[in-house]
């Protein structure tokens, strides 16, 4: 029989579980699934980890019918996160002009554009950063979450997150760490398929990084238990990544490069999507060789980017191999995929085509390939697998 601090701890894993769905849906734009939420009796104004409500990702991912439907069961149009923002104030940063109209009839207000700003220095930005006392580690216990660094499940103001120690070699030849600007750029990132990161700390020797707890694994797990998956839950699997990596490539002003995508490092949330994590580790290697700006984008006389190119290749290529692994159930991690040198690495896929269909093969061998030119973006990849997704969805209808 459970004790009540295990009930409590139950209870509080169902809720957060719950949360997360709910906005979930609504960052998707799942209207379906966020009305059925809330005819079953869920507050329109339930807060994630940052005090961001269904109604702030609606009006930041652009989603009207969304914001409407929150607005029609009275969701709180002034609630405020963690920075202070209102629904209004992601409405306007992110450009949706219709979303803004909407919330100004209903009485949004922009707490923070409306008024004149006070300038704060970097140094002075504490709540970036979290106070490890507040991290209890009862209970904790070791997760295989990522590449990069030690993982422990904690309790953090009584809520299940992941505390990782960074290894050493990270930030070898010189100590690092996240910056303000950094925690604060990374800390704002909010898309469905990227893991929530939620702050650093500097303890000691010590760079530990805290993210959200996902409780079911990760791709990687999952391979080895399948050996491959079938092509329809490859496809869903494989959109979530590239939803995920488009969102962070096409991340304004400056894009987000991950160069260490891996199946240990894409994690599955409860609702069995995956979500991207370690997409901060380049930020590390920024530090060590600063006067390399990776994320600079340069155009040659062709109007062909040299960034898109060059850097984000390497995201594209690693995709494709991920990809291959998902359907032919070939182990690429024993190719010490961690540091693999893609440019170098004879891989040439092959395929049955009883089980892959020839757009799907063709998608791969273009990621793959060490042709830059032939690389596609993640943009075309999306577009690509949801018309092979829609295809096999249609009863009778062969996919080509």
């Amino acid at each position: 029989m459970m004790n009540q601090m295990e009930v409590d701890d139950n209870s509080a894993d169902f809720d957060m579980q719950l949360i997360g769905n709910f906005l979930s849906f609504a960052s998707r734009g799942d209207r379906v699934g966020l009305n059925q939420m809330l005819r079953a009796g869920t507050s329109p104004n339930v807060q994630d980890y940052d005090k961001r409500t269904a109604l702030h990702l609606a009006a930041s991912e652009g989603h009207a019918p969304i914001v409407e439907l929150l607005l029609h069961y009275k969701a709180n149009v002034n609630l405020k996160d963690r920075w202070q923002r209102t629904p209004l104030t992601d409405a306007r940063l992110y450009g949706h002009r219709d979303i803004c109209r909407i919330l100004e009839v209903h009485g949004g207000k922009d707490f923070i554009n409306d008024q004149p700003m006070t300038v704060r220095h970097e140094q002075d930005s504490n709540e970036l950063n979290f106070d490890i006392s507040e991290l209890n580690t009862e209970r904790s216990s070791t997760v295989e979450q990522g590449v990069f660094g030690e993982s422990v499940k904690v309790k953090w103001r009584g809520t299940w997150v992941v505390k990782t120690v960074i290894k050493s070699q990270i930030y070898h030849p010189v100590k690092m760490k996240l910056s303000a600007k950094d925690n604060t750029r990374l800390r704002e990132l909010r898309h469905p398929n990227i893991l929530q990161f939620l702050g650093s700390i500097v303890h000691g020797e010590e760079m530990i990084l805290i993210t959200e707890y996902l409780s079911k694994g990760n791709l990687d797990d999952i391979l080895c238990r399948k050996g491959r998956l079938d092509l329809p839950t490859a496809l869903r699997y494989a959109l979530d990544i590239a939803r995920g990596m488009n969102y962070l490539h096409e991340h304004k002003p400056l894009p987000i490069v991950h160069n260490h995508l891996d199946p240990r490092n894409l994690l599955q949330d409860e609702g069995d999507h995956l979500k991207i994590g370690e997409y901060w580790v380049q930020m590390f290697y920024e530090q060590i060789h600063p006067n390399q700006d990776t994320c600079q984008k340069m155009d040659d006389p062709s109007g062909t980017s040299i960034y898109q190119s060059n850097v984000t290749k390497k995201d594209i290529c690693r995709f494709g191999f991920i990809f291959y692994q998902m359907l032919e159930g070939r182990h690429l991690s024993d190719m010490n995929f961690d540091f693999i040198n893609l440019k170098s690495v004879d891989f040439e896929p092959k395929f049955q085509i009883s089980r892959c269909p020839k757009r799907i093969q063709q998608l791969i061998e273009r990621c793959t390939s060490k042709d830059p030119q032939s690389s596609p973006s993640f943009s075309a990849v999306i577009e690509t697998l949801e018309e092979v997704s829609t295809s096999l969805g249609r009863a009778g209808c062969p996919v080509c």
